[in-house]
């Protein structure tokens, strides 16, 4: 699956770090988002440490998802991806 990042500012994103929109209960304002699309706060993108972590994390939720996984636990799963990647990138 191909997934295309979108950089907003915090204005927009408020809370969120990264929302896509199979997120179940998304407010109003992120119905915007297409199929396959990620919207990432902008001073989380500017940090490549962070794009890093971002890119990852959602790119494995949503293939979970795409393969049946409900979102809470391809979000479990994308964070302990993401975890492991982080500690084989400090060895």
């Amino acid at each position: 699956m191909k997934v295309k990042f979108k950089v907003k500012p915090k204005k927009t994103m408020g809370e969120y770090i990264a929302i896509h929109n199979e997120v179940p209960h998304l407010p109003k304002k992120f119905k915007k988002i297409k199929d396959n699309e990620v919207w990432v706060r902008e001073d989380w993108w500017k940090d490549p440490v962070k794009k890093d972590r971002i890119k990852t994390h959602e790119k494995v939720e949503l293939n979970l998802m795409d393969k049946g996984i409900k979102y809470k636990e391809a979000h479990k799963i994308a964070n302990k991806f993401e975890k492991n990647m982080l500690k084989k990138k400090r060895r």
